[in-house]
């Protein structure tokens, strides 16, 4: 749960130039306060949601929602923080699709998982009925975009937000700095991440 009272942080140059550069900026934030150290809790829930939204965006336009799945992992927090964003931006349309989608994806049996998540039929040749489902809702995001503009709304919300903060582009960095040296147990977390990528590199 996000309890943080952080503001949205967009840089100057993004408000500007317009809402793929505003959602972009976010999403630039977002990350630049996770390699700071920060977590999810500590940083503004609008930030958040939209990052989240953006996140979903991307990988369906690149694979449908199939490419969501594999790269989301556990999907229990981040399909609800993708919901609350899209509630929160009005994006109802998007919105209804993705709870169908995930409706539809959650009810396949493990075997027509794998075939949708693999591109590939069943052993007789034929794609499952569960899966020509999911099909057709990806059809069905593919022709929503050119309906309801969801980038757009995305930045619209941002920008709306009464504690919106825009600083300079070259601020953001010491911004970032500032935020991080607020962190009271900042040692603890670099040091577990580093122990975290020494494990992982000792596994591969």
């Amino acid at each position: 749960m996000i309890t943080s009272q952080q503001p949205v942080v967009l840089t100057s140059s993004s408000v500007e130039a317009g809402s793929e550069d505003a959602v972009a900026a976010n999403v630039g934030m977002v990350d630049a306060m996770h390699a700071a150290f920060l977590h999810l809790e500590e940083m503004s829930p609008v930030a958040v949601r939209s990052y989240y939204v953006d996140f979903y965006l991307s990988q369906a336009l690149e694979g449908g929602f199939a490419q969501y799945v594999f790269t989301a992992g556990d999907r229990a927090e981040t399909d609800t923080l993708i919901r609350e964003g899209m509630a929160g931006m009005g994006a109802a349309a998007h919105l209804d699709l993705f709870n169908r989608s995930v409706g539809q994806y959650d009810s396949l049996s493990d075997a027509d998982a794998v075939h949708y998540l693999d591109g590939t039929p069943d052993e007789r040749g034929n794609v499952p009925g569960g899966v020509l489902r999911m099909e057709e809702l990806d059809g069905e995001f593919e022709d929503l975009l050119e309906r309801e503009n969801i980038t757009a709304l995305n930045a619209a919300w941002l920008c709306r937000q009464p504690d919106l903060l825009v600083i300079d582009d070259e601020e953001a960095g010491a911004y970032i700095q500032h935020l991080a040296a607020r962190i009271p147990d900042l040692a603890e977390r670099r040091a577990r991440v580093a122990a975290d990528l020494l494990a992982a590199s000792a596994a591969d």
